[in-house]
């Protein structure tokens, strides 16, 4: 196995014009990390001066260590491989809020939406981890969704109640969401620095992230180039579009007003001038944003109930055997649109069993109404179901993982501002779903079942399952 100074390479995670981030076992404990090397792709490394990219390396390294706090990822090590190449450990996480909205290459595509209040909850964990660098003089400047990981955290169990039998969850036992981590400090400065060795014109930040004063001169953007790149990832969440377009929020999400528009008015505002002035000030907006959200969602689950619009059909008998599906080809495969979601399914067809269990009176599946206790590797979720077949759980024998596309019949619609009022059939603290189907001999398909979509992960990656039983089971 091929090793960086201490560290088991398990595998690439990404590559950069500086370098690329491996996936990395630490040495005794196991402990999988992320690894960044100084790698400096050929057309980079034929025009920089060497031993500056190596100063400038550690001194990313310096500043993501220099600051303690949990929106910010924490380094583990700093030290040179043995061809003198610089790298760094860090924590490692699976997910990221790029890829959870979809957002591709072409950034001005659209993604998909998260719900309001994970939105808000993200932007306000952003904005709190700002403060804290912008308070140590320290400006990222390449705030975007895929610089920003999501650790998930375990369920808020009820009082006095432990995790036993998956169906003894309390109902509506919530979840705490994610826990957004900052990563890539490569293009960050101190307040006041001089940046030496950069060429004049090179662009600082992301296309539609970065604010206009940092692309036309980065040595004079302030803490207000980072509160625009938090507002439009906050107007990406909410809407899946960019605030370029010039479309108001209001007018891409029903339950978003006037309200939401005058903030990102200013947030994203193309003068600095008329912005928040700095992170803590946004923090502040969005804290009386989340209490006005809070306020809109409570008068509309007061009114009466509308009818629910038509959804398509389920399939009758959805594939039940594990299979290993590639990437290529996978999206036509599984029948999903273009942003991996499957066609809207009746959200009225589960009947609860009383025993744990949810029926599909469409498809005569029987799933677990929880799931797994906490979030598992891919063998883990196995191990959970070959406990529940031990057991037999709720009378039942035949307890698996369930296959793609018997996860997609648990994707219901996105949710509009009355549904949110209404108690779902499943333990909605299991949001990510293990399946039974593999991308590749290390690595395989999993369901968001909060936001509708099919995806894959490492299988070392932790997820929840839910097991099912097939009508004969």
């Amino acid at each position: 196995m091929r090793r960086i100074g201490r560290y088991a390479i398990l595998g690439l995670l990404g590559r950069g014009g500086m370098g690329a981030v491996y996936k990395a076992s630490m040495p005794r404990t196991g402990r999988v990390a992320a690894l960044k090397l100084l790698r400096p792709s050929d057309e980079l490394a034929a025009v920089a001066d060497g031993e500056r990219l190596k100063r400038d390396f550690f001194r990313e390294a310096a500043l993501m260590a220099g600051i303690r706090h949990p929106g910010v990822a924490q380094v583990l090590d700093v030290d040179e491989d043995e061809q003198g190449r610089p790298f760094f450990v860090m924590e490692y996480y699976c997910n990221n809020l790029g890829a959870e909205l979809g957002e591709s290459y072409r950034v001005e595509e659209p993604t998909r939406r998260l719900g309001v209040e994970r939105s808000l909850s993200l932007a306000r964990q952003l904005a709190a981890a700002l403060a804290r660098l912008h308070h140590a003089g320290v400006l990222h400047r390449d705030v975007k969704p895929y610089n920003l990981m999501l650790a998930e955290t375990p369920p808020d169990w009820s009082p006095g109640w432990s995790p036993g039998r998956p169906g003894d969850w309390p109902a509506g036992s919530g979840c705490g969401g994610d826990e957004l981590k900052l990563i890539d400090f490569g293009l960050s400065r101190l307040r006041g620095e001089v940046e030496a060795g950069r060429p004049r014109g090179a662009v600082v930040g992301s296309p539609y992230y970065a604010a206009p004063e940092q692309e036309a001169d980065p040595a004079k953007a302030d803490e207000r180039a980072d509160v625009f790149s938090a507002g439009v990832t906050l107007f990406r969440c909410l809407t899946g579009r960019l605030p370029q377009e010039g479309t108001p929020a209001s007018a891409l999400r029903e339950g978003l007003d006037a309200r939401f528009d005058d903030f990102f008015a200013r947030c994203c505002n193309g003068d600095a001038a008329l912005r928040f002035p700095d992170a803590r000030a946004l923090l502040a907006e969005l804290d009386g944003l989340h209490a006005h959200w809070a306020r809109l969602r409570a008068a509309a689950c007061a009114l009466p109930p509308e009818p629910a619009p038509p959804a398509s059909p389920c399939a009758a008998s959805p594939r039940g055997v594990p299979m290993r599906q590639p990437l290529a080809g996978a999206r036509e495969r599984f029948g999903l649109d273009e942003l991996w979601r499957p066609a809207p399914r009746d959200p009225e067809r589960f009947v609860d069993l009383g025993d744990g269990t949810v029926r599909d009176a469409a498809t005569g599946l029987v799933w677990e109404r929880g799931g797994s206790a906490y979030a598992v590797t891919r063998a883990g979720a196995q191990a959970h179901a070959d406990g529940l077949n031990a057991e037999a759980f709720a009378g039942r024998k035949g307890w698996r993982l369930p296959t793609v596309e018997e996860l997609c019949t648990l994707l219901l619609p996105e949710p509009d501002l009355r549904q949110l009022c209404l108690a779902g059939p499943f333990d909605a603290a299991r949001r990510r779903l293990w399946s039974a189907d593999a991308k590749s001999f290390v690595a395989s398909w999993y369901a968001d079942a909060e936001h509708g979509f099919i995806w894959w992960q490492d299988d070392t990656c932790e997820f929840h399952v839910r097991c099912v039983v097939s009508p004969a089971g």
